[in-house]
């Protein structure tokens, strides 16, 4: 791989890195309710457990390594789905 490509690899797994971390950030800034893990941002329903996935997928890809592409498949099925009900049950409960 040229280390032009290999850079830009690396963009989608650093803006999801950030991005995940900026979620974090607003959670704690606003007292850390349960809700503010699952609420939407940029039209995206759980993007707290979406954005994991994400950076695993593209490290994945950067790596060019297809365990660690599996293990983001696993963890998609089983975190994505676990956060979308949460995510219900919390906006149910308001």
């Amino acid at each position: 791989m040229r280390p032009a490509t290999a850079a830009s690899a690396q963009v989608p797994t650093v803006a999801g890195l950030a991005g995940y971390y900026a979620l974090w950030v607003r959670c704690l800034r606003t007292g850390r309710p349960v809700a503010a893990l699952y609420r939407p941002v940029w039209g995206v329903a759980v993007p707290m457990a979406v954005l994991p996935v994400l950076v695993f997928v593209a490290a994945a890809g950067c790596l060019r390594n297809p365990w660690l592409g599996a293990s983001a498949v696993v963890l998609a099925v089983g975190h994505v789905p676990a956060a979308l009900r949460i995510a219900r049950e919390v906006s149910d409960a308001r």
